[in-house]
This record gives structure tokens, C-alpha cells and sequence, in this order.
């Protein structure tokens, strides 16, 4: 966003309230419609919504008077929407149908408030959706997220997106890796600041219904490399494809394999954000791919397995640990590993 256009704090600050005129408005209104008594918990509350109506009302006033104004509160998610605002079709169609765990955590520190919005789990993976707000403009790499199932720290994949320059919100997918998610758990979420700051948030995550997982067990040798294909999980947001690939032959290449997907009606399907990951052990690599929705309709898939070798560049592998060793892609030059794609009935 240009800065041209002015952050949503600086506008709402620059509206003018006549606050005298307001309050006598409000009590005057309060009285005329209330019999006279003692000031109660009912009063206090009927102030309480009042002065919030009038301030829902000049935001929106003043929405109609500025472009800018309205274009900015137009993007200002609300609890439990952050997902239709994802430009991932499966996130956007669970949020449409109401299917989304609203959360609405919040917590302010240092004058940055981490909101967490919703959370949505179909067996594929873990979706949550923030807001990050601050007092100032902020570094995208300033909040450092990171969760954790049963003590577990998770592999995470992100998408950002700036509303103001002081207002973000943020889609994490969380996949595990060789760890099978119980039905049920409690979801831990921490976010640490470059200035030390911390925020802490955790909440009861439960699976959604109607996931499908589908046997495929498919596995080929091709030039020394073997590949095996365990299965594929179907969810409302996207089908999740664990696969093993070793060989004696290429042991660095095996980072590279990856899969294309085609529907029956001819359409590749994207591999959704977040959805690549490796565990990584001499000559053998474990790997999950997580790929958009399935449509309801189609019966069949086809699975087309490659290896992509960079042409330059410097690249490193990482084990499970998390150690890393650097490859030198360079003496792989000119390999042509070709697999064969294969096709999977879908229930």
C-alpha cells in the first residue's frame, strides 16, 4: 500500500465528534425512553450500546464521505472472516458455509495486538487465521509465529496480507509431519517480537467430519529411484498426498521430487500454500504435499510424479532435525529422471 493513502488510525483520528453534544444526545434519548429510577446495570448498558451505535454510525458516515475511508473498512475482516478473504477456494468455501472455528483471542503488547481469528481442521491440516495490529508501521518479519500439538512444534506455511501498513492479517497451515493429529487436541499458538515481546494464545481444536483417506500404495523404479505413493487424505480444503522416494544412486536429488495433479476434466490443481515439506534421511526422503480442494464431482485424479533439478543457485537439505547441508546441484546436470504418472479412483 502507497503512502499516499493514509493509515485507518490517522483517519478515524481525524474525524471531528462534537463528544458535548453526543453525550447530551445520548442521555437525552436514554431518559425520554426509560421511566425515572435508580441508575442500574441496565442503564450503564443501554449508555454503553448507545455510544457504540453513534461510533459504528460515524465510521460508516464517514466511509460514505471518504473512497478511502470505505475502501479500508471494506477489507477489515471481522471474527470468523478472515478466511473468505484468502484467495484459497477451499478456505473461502468453509468460511462461507459457516464451517470455521471463530476464536477472537486477543492480547496487546507493547502496542502490537496478535488477534486470533478462527481455526479449521479437516484432517489435512490446520488453518488459523490472525490479525496483527500495531501502533506503528511494522517489518512483515517483526511477529514470529510458531505452534504447537501436544508439545510438538508444527511445520507452518504462510500468506500474508497488508490491509493498512499497521494492519495485517495472516493465514497459517499447519501440516503435521509423521504424526498422525488426534480427533481432538489443544492447539498451542506463540508469537515472539524482534524487542522480545511474547504472546501466548492456546484453544481446543476439534476435526470436521466427512474426511475421506484413500489407499493408493502405488510404487516405481525409475534410473535407480524408487518411489511410493501411501495414500492421499481428502478434506474441505484441500487433499493432503504422503509419499516416500529413495536411492543410493541420487541422494540429493530426492529434495526435489515433486507432483503435478490433473482432475478428469483436464484442470491442474495448485499445491495450496504452506503444503510442501520434507523429512529428510540418508538417501530416503518422506514427504507430504498438500494440494486445493477436490471437487465433489470428480471420481478420478491423475498423479504425475517429476524431479525439478535448479539450474543454479546455492541449496541446502534439512533432516529432521533440522540440520542442514548444502548440495551442489551442479554435478546432477543433465539427469533426466522421468517417472510414470498414474491414476486414483476417488470414493
Amino acid at each position: 500500500m502507497t503512502d499516499k493513502i493514509p493509515s485507518f488510525k490517522e483517519e478515524i483520528d481525524a474525524i471531528h465528534v462534537p463528544v458535548d453534544k453526543l453525550d447530551a444526545i445520548i442521555v437525552k434519548t436514554v431518559q425520554e425512553s426509560i421511566p425515572k429510577r435508580k441508575k442500574s446495570l441496565r442503564n450503564k448498558l443501554v449508555y454503553s450500546v448507545s455510544a457504540a451505535v453513534v461510533a459504528f454510525g460515524l465510521l460508516i458516515g464517514s466511509a460514505t464521505v471518504s473512497p478511502v475511508m470505505a475502501t479500508i473498512v471494506s477489507q477489515i475482516p471481522i471474527i470468523g472472516s478472515i478466511f473468505s478473504t484468502s484467495g484459497e477456494h477451499g478456505l473461502e468455501r468453509v468460511s462461507e458455509l459457516g464451517l470455521t472455528q471463530a476464536v477472537g483471542q486477543s492480547k496487546t503488547v507493547n502496542g502490537i495486538t496478535i488477534t486470533i481469528d478462527e481455526v479449521f481442521y479437516d484432517g489435512t491440516r490446520v488453518t488459523v487465521g490472525y490479525s496483527q495490529e500495531s501502533e506503528e508501521p511494522l517489518d512483515i518479519y517483526y511477529v514470529i509465529p510458531s505452534f504447537d500439538v501436544e508439545g510438538k512444534r508444527m511445520v507452518t506455511g504462510t500468506v500474508v496480507r497488508e490491509v493498512t501498513p499497521t494492519f495485517w492479517t495472516n493465514v497459517i497451515s499447519i501440516e503435521p509431519y509423521r504424526m498422525v493429529l488426534p480427533k481432538r487436541f489443544d492447539l498451542g499458538m506463540s508469537f515472539e517480537g524482534k524487542n522480545g515481546e511474547e504472546w501466548h494464545f492456546s484453544t481446543p481444536v476439534e476435526e470436521q467430519s466427512g474426511v475421506q483417506q484413500v489407499a493408493i500404495n502405488h510404487s516405481q523404479r525409475t534410473d535407480g529411484v524408487d518411489l511410493f505413493v501411501e495414500n492421499i487424505k481428502i478434506g474441505r480444503t484441500g487433499f493432503l498426498l504422503r509419499y516416500e522416494v529413495a536411492s543410493e544412486k541420487y541422494h540429493d536429488v530426492l529434495t526435489f521430487v515433486e507432483f503435478r495433479i490433473v482432475d478428469s476434466l483436464g484442470n491442474e490443481l495448485a499445491m495450496s500454500g504452506g503444503g510442501k515439506e520434507n523429512g529428510y534421511e540418508r538417501g530416503r526422503v518422506y514427504g507430504t504435499r498438500l494440494f486445493d480442494s477436490v471437487d465433489e464431482h470428480d471420481k478420478e485424479l491423475t498423479i504425475i510424479p517429476y524431479i525439478s533439478i535448479p539450474k543454479q543457485g546455492e541449496w541446502q537439505s534439512i533432516d529432521s532435525e533440522g540440520n542442514r547441508t548444502d548440495i551442489d546441484v551442479s554435478q546432477y546436470e543433465g539427469i533426466d529422471i522421468k517417472f510414470d504418472s498414474f491414476t486414483v479412483n476417488l470414493p
